[in-house]
C-alpha cells in the first residue's frame, strides 16, 4: 500500500474534477478488462465542486429523492448540510437515511414528486473542501485524474484522463492531455503490481507498466 502524501490546500495544474468515486488499487493480479467502454467526464458547476452522488428516482410524497452515492458511502449528508443540485441550484439536507443500497435524502427546496423526479440522472455536488477524508490506501477519483504517469524508468506516459470503474479493481485510461482517440491510450489496471505508487501532492502515479499494455 502505498503512502499517502495529501495538500488539500493544492489544486493540480490543470486537473478537473470527475466526481468523488474512491479509487483503491487493487492486490489482486488481473488485466484491464477488453472493450471497456470509457464513462461520461462529470463535469463539475464550478471548478471548487465534486460530484458525489446521482440522483436515481424520487421516494415518497414529499418531494424526497434515492441517490446512489459515488463513494461506497464515505459520504455522510447531515440535516443543515450544504448540496448543489441541478447544475449548481443550492439545497439544505433536511434529513437523510439509507435504504438499501441508496440514500434517501430530503431537500429543503424540493417539496414534490414531480420536482423530485425532475432531478432523475443528475448530479449531487459539494464543495470540495467539505468532502470527508479518504480512507487510508484509497483516493477519490479527482484527486488522481489528471496526474501525470510516469514508469519506474522514468518513462513519462501521459496523464490520467479517466477512471473506469470494473467489478474488480479501477482502471487508468492514460494518454496525451485533451486526447479522444483510444487507440493512443494505455489502459492501465489499479492493481499494487502495476501502480507502485500514488502521489496527489506532486501530481504524479509511477507505475510498474507490464508487457502488452501497451
Amino acid at each position: 500500500m502505498s503512502p499517502r502524501r495529501r495538500n488539500n490546500d493544492r489544486k493540480l495544474s490543470g486537473q478537473r474534477s470527475r466526481g468523488a468515486q474512491v479509487s483503491r488499487r487493487s492486490t489482486q493480479n488481473s488485466q484491464p478488462p477488453a472493450n471497456t467502454r470509457i464513462p461520461k467526464t462529470i463535469d463539475p458547476s464550478t471548478p471548487s465542486r465534486v460530484g458525489v452522488a446521482s440522483v436515481r428516482r424520487s421516494w415518497g410524497t414529499d418531494g424526497s429523492i434515492a441517490v446512489s452515492q459515488f463513494a461506497d458511502g464515505q459520504m455522510r449528508f447531515s440535516p443543515g448540510d450544504v448540496v448543489y443540485i441541478d447544475g449548481g441550484r443550492q439545497a439544505t439536507v433536511i434529513e437523510s437515511h439509507k435504504a438499501g443500497t441508496a440514500t434517501v435524502l430530503q431537500l429543503d427546496v424540493i417539496r414534490n414528486t414531480r420536482a423530485a423526479d425532475a432531478l432523475r440522472g443528475t448530479i449531487i455536488e459539494v464543495e470540495g473542501d467539505d468532502l470527508p477524508e479518504a480512507p487510508e490506501g484509497a483516493f477519490y477519483h479527482y484527486e488522481i485524474v489528471g496526474t501525470k504517469v510516469r514508469t519506474t524508468e522514468g518513462e513519462e506516459l501521459g496523464v490520467v484522463l479517466e477512471i473506469i470503474v470494473t467489478g474488480a479493481n479501477d482502471v487508468y485510461v492514460v494518454g496525451k492531455p485533451g486526447e479522444i482517440e483510444s487507440k493512443n491510450q494505455i489502459l492501465i489496471p489499479a492493481i499494487a503490481d502495476v501502480v507502485l505508487e500514488v502521489d496527489v501532492n506532486n501530481g504524479v502515479v509511477t507505475v510498474n507498466l507490464p508487457e502488452g499494455l501497451r
